[in-house]
C-alpha cells in the first residue's frame, strides 16, 4: 500500500485532475489523525471495551424504544 506522499506524487506524475489530488491530500491528513483519535478515546483494556460496547448498545436500544413508543401515540 502506498503512503500519502507517494500516492500524491504518483497522481501528480500521471497528471491526475486537481480535485483527485486534493481529495488524496485531505485523506492523507485526516486518516492518520482519525486513527490516533480512536486509539486515544477507546480504552485498551478488554473489560473497559466491553463496558463501552454495552453502554453503546443500551443507548441504541433506548433510542429505538423511544422511537417506537412515539409512533404508537399518534
Amino acid at each position: 500500500m502506498l503512503g500519502g506522499a507517494a500516492a500524491i506524487s504518483a497522481l501528480t506524475f500521471v497528471g491526475a485532475p486537481w480535485w483527485v489530488v486534493t481529495i488524496t491530500v485531505v485523506l492523507a491528513i485526516v486518516t492518520p489523525g482519525g486513527i490516533l483519535l480512536v486509539q486515544a478515546l477507546v480504552p485498551q483494556d478488554s473489560e473497559h471495551k466491553r463496558d463501552l460496547w454495552l453502554a453503546g448498545m443500551r443507548l441504541v436500544d433506548r433510542r429505538a424504544r423511544r422511537k417506537r413508543t412515539g409512533r404508537n401515540r399518534k
